[in-house]
């Protein structure tokens, strides 16, 4: 029986760890579910097995042969491959040129056999129900179902042992994902040991032999599937704080029903979001939650004026707005802090001071066109000292700096400007427990002083502990709205994954607070 396993593996980026000490075993002829929030060592994992990244401690051993895995071309050649939610192909290439890219099957003189490349693929393709007539077509003229059985082909014509699917069914309609999990049963009745990540738990019951549970980068547990339920899975999957966690704010506060600043009605973006309302409150912090592709950021950016929506109002302060750029957007009094820090929040070769004083240059204009240095020197001091942003100078590249002062200095860019409402697109992402600490503090003086904060986050945690009330998204539409705290890790989390135990946990809730 074949196997792959992995023991005390860990994975370190600089200060953040994102696995750690994780001993999990795949065997052959066996669905292994994979369940984690998002954040929890998942994409990690699969980097490490398909030789994308190495692990920084611990081995892999396959067949109990340790190996090293320092190249996907090496995962090739131990027979592991994946297919992931979006399928990366050559779109411009046919269908047989996407099989054998980089595996060309070669006659005499080198010369490409397509015949013996037709003839190996037929028999794979006729076993996954394709009509060989697919092979002269171009990738892009095929469904994402069917480019997701190209791939699984590919994976076949490989010799492929391990094969790990990535939220495969995220953009599947229901009788491509039908279609799918037949193939997985019959892939695994061949032997194939089979890693199915998904945050659909309805899936994981339905096609799964057994599931790892992981949360922040440690294995949970693993569990016959016929020996775990829903909800202990949700458990788990929070770190096993069910239960309500509070922040600190005073009763009377919380219960006091705010105007709203931000307001979005029946809001399309076409192929992201659908016919979203929701309501930024003023001197609130309001928590966007939802799993990745869930279309929360593409809806902020809707608003923000980087997107056009095609259809919905949105409404700052009572008037009806429609930014066309950020520019615009910030003039009115909306600003949006983006999510990639390095590559679309600062400038990394620029000064801090640059950095900082980037959207304020117009309040240093002096006649004639010239900047008041000096001015912008004090107001630099001042913004580092507020916001404790460590640097030799305020001459310091910002790129010289770590994760969390960099972001604390786009942080200070944004709240030092005279806005009604501010987005904070995963504001602490990749930063230290510190700087994530100090964000959440100044996000919270943003809103006492009367701003409309939207918090977009993929960490539960992080919603839970900074937010006075939850909006959930779930594919690209409203899941659930969450008014008032203290809040419920799984209620909030089974709300972003589509589970029944949302509801159930709400109707708790509500009689608990009714109580």
């Amino acid at each position: 029986m074949a196997s792959f396993e992995l023991r005390g593996v860990g994975k370190r980026f600089g200060g953040v760890r994102a696995l750690d000490n994780i001993d999990i075993r795949f065997e052959s002829g066996r669905v292994h579910a994979l369940l984690g929030e998002n954040g929890a060592g998942k994409s990690t994992l699969i980097k490490i097995l398909t030789g994308a990244i190495m692990p920084t401690t611990g081995e892999i051993r396959v067949d109990e042969a340790t190996v090293v895995i320092d190249t996907p071309r090496r995962a090739q050649e131990l027979g592991i491959a994946a297919v992931y939610q979006e399928p990366t192909v050559y779109p411009h290439m046919t269908v047989l040129e996407n099989l054998f890219m980089g595996q060309e099957l070669r006659g005499t003189a080198g010369m490409l056999d397509k015949r013996a490349m037709i003839a190996a693929a037929t028999p794979l393709l006729e076993r996954l129900r394709l009509e060989p007539s697919i092979l002269a077509r171009r990738m892009s003229s095929l469904s994402i179902g069917y480019q997701q059985l190209v791939l699984i082909t590919q994976a076949l014509l490989r010799d492929t042992r391990l094969l790990i699917f990535d939220e495969p069914t995220s953009i599947l309609s229901r009788e491509e994902t039908a279609r799918l999990f037949q193939i997985i049963g019959e892939l695994r009745e061949a032997g194939t040991a089979i890693v199915y990540i998904t945050h659909r738990m309805e899936e994981i019951h339905q096609i799964a032999d057994e599931v790892t549970v992981l949360t922040n980068g440690q294995r949970r547990g693993t569990y016959p599937i016929d020996e775990i339920s829903t909800e202990q899975m949700l458990s788990l999957m929070t770190g096993g704080h069910g239960s309500a966690r509070d922040r600190d704010i005073p009763p009377a506060e919380a219960g006091t029903e705010r105007p709203p600043m931000l307001e979005v009605e029946h809001l399309t973006v076409d192929g992201y979001c659908e016919d979203i309302s929701w309501q930024l409150p003023a001197g609130c912090v309001t928590g966007l939650y939802g799993l990745v592709g869930s279309g929360r950021s593409e809806t902020a950016l809707a608003i923000y004026g980087h997107t056009q929506p095609s259809a919905g109002t949105i409404k700052l302060d009572g008037e009806t707005i429609r930014p066309r750029h950020p520019a615009q957007a910030i003039q009115l009094g909306l600003g949006y802090l983006p999510e990639d820090r390095q590559f679309q929040g600062v400038f990394l070769d620029k000064s801090l001071e640059q950095n900082l004083t980037s959207n304020a240059l117009p309040g240093f204009s002096k006649a004639f066109d010239l900047l008041d240095l000096a001015g912008m020197r004090r107001f630099t001091t001042d913004l580092m000292k507020r916001y404790n942003i460590k640097a030799p100078d305020a001459d310091t590249p910002i790129g010289a700096l770590s994760g969390g002062n960099q972001q604390k200095g786009l942080f200070s860019r944004w709240a030092n400007l005279p806005l009604k409402a501010l987005i904070l697109d995963e504001p602490t992402r990749g930063i230290d427990i510190g700087a994530k600490e100090e964000i959440h503090r100044f996000v919270r003086h943003l809103a006492d002083r009367g701003m409309a904060v939207g918090v977009i986050s993929s960490d539960l945690d992080e919603v839970l502990a900074v937010s006075d009330r939850i909006i959930v998204m779930r594919e690209g539409h409203i899941a659930d709205t969450f008014e008032h705290g203290p809040f419920s890790a799984e209620t909030v989390l089974a709300a972003a994954i589509g589970s029944s135990s949302s509801a159930d946990g709400r109707r708790a809730q509500t009689a608990e607070e009714n109580a």
